[in-house]
């Protein structure tokens, strides 16, 4: 079996392992984030012989069934159950709860997003020391969800590292090849490993047909190289303190933004729809307003702008940036300035006519229609 051994693979979970540090000293490679998280769940399970798994309230890990059933995000979730028992969520940094949750040695892992995806909410300093403690206490898993997280985008490698934890499984993906190719990584614990892998029979327990194929991996050689040489996690933490720092000046009299928020390069705009004139008194339109107000904004950032932006949110609209980490110090600007303007013309209601093109699509969309 010689000839399926992959030098490139060793390469890269040797890279890999260097710029994670930790006690997570095996890599198992997968090809995408939601695989990641269930290749995760499963070391989890087999290792600790629990059925359990807890994620904190608002949060995304991915949308194949195990990642799905600890999402969240109720509507991701809506018309795909009965999901995977065993699966629960808690409240978001609640101590308490975690630790009543965590009592009954029933949960086999904790996963947590550093910065949580749909919200770009962080956790109070400390909280996932004793979240981490917690589960150490109770045998349980910790299960760093750097998908978004990671390579840097955060101010460090990992966004855990800010905190100084140090998890026993952590899953990598998205910028983990640039874009190039997809790839995911799956940082574990040598005993984690050793319970799933634990015998000859047993080596193929847990695979993936294309994983580790030779041009993920030098994808990954070559970004990973980049990340270091250009320093590009420093980078993300000076320019992303500077972009919170200037949008937080920028939006300071804008009525509808209620937060700024994020570390790093990982930046949301928060609006409170409250302070936005919407749709909400038009039937069969106020169940999509606010989402319909987020799609209006980030239309504008595009179309007036050129600047691409997403809108998330689990409960109310939220402008997320997540720019390239080579961005620069104008490029910051451009966007604070960009912010600014359509934060600006919601706020004043000159925003119908994006509206009405975000209403006008989703009409088409749901009666099947096209734009042309």
């Amino acid at each position: 079996m010689r000839w399926e051994l992959n030098p490139l693979a060793a390469e890269a979970a040797r890279r890999l392992k260097l710029q994670c540090g930790g006690v997570a000293d095996r890599v198992f490679f997968t090809n995408s984030g939601t695989e990641a998280i269930e290749a995760a769940m499963k070391f989890a399970r087999q290792h600790t012989g629990r059925p359990g798994l807890l994620a904190w309230s608002d949060s995304f890990h991915g949308l194949t069934y195990g990642a799905l059933s600890i999402n969240g995000n109720e509507d991701l979730q809506r018309g795909f159950g009965p999901l995977l028992p065993g699966a629960s969520m808690v409240e978001f940094g609640d101590l308490e709860a975690l630790e009543r949750a965590l009592s009954g040695r029933e949960v086999a892992a904790l996963v947590v997003e550093p910065v949580q995806g749909k919200t770009l909410r962080t956790l109070s300093p400390g909280v996932l020391q004793e979240a981490h403690a917690l589960c150490k206490r109770y045998g349980t898993l910790l299960i760093a969800d750097e998908i978004q997280t990671g390579c840097g985008r955060t101010g460090a490698f990992l966004a855990v590292h800010h905190d100084g934890v140090e998890p026993d499984i952590v899953v990598l993906a998205k910028a983990l090849s640039g874009g190039f190719v997809p790839v995911g990584a799956v940082l574990v614990r040598s005993d984690v490993w050793g319970s799933t892998f634990s015998s000859m029979d047993r080596s193929v327990v847990h695979s993936s047909t294309f994983h580790e194929g030779p041009l993920a991996m030098v994808a990954l050689l070559a970004t990973l190289e980049v990340i270091e040489q250009d320093h590009l996690a420093a980078r993300a933490a000076d320019l992303g303190e500077s972009l919170i720092r200037q949008l937080r000046a920028e939006c300071a009299d804008i009525a509808c933004v209620r937060e700024i928020r994020g570390k790093g390069l990982m930046v949301g705009v928060d609006l409170d729809t409250s302070r936005i004139p919407s749709f909400a008194k038009i039937p069969m339109l106020g169940r999509i307003t606010e989402p319909m107000i987020g799609q209006a904004a980030i239309m504008q950032l595009l179309e007036v702008h050129s600047i691409l932006a997403q809108t998330t949110g689990a409960r109310r609209p939220l402008l997320k940036f997540v720019p390239p980490l080579i961005v620069n110090a104008e490029d910051v600007q451009t966007i604070v300035a960009a912010t600014g303007a359509s934060c600006r013309s919601l706020a004043s209601g000159r925003f119908y006519g994006a509206m009405g093109s975000v209403a006008g699509n989703m009409l088409r969309t749901g009666l099947g229609l096209s734009r042309a």
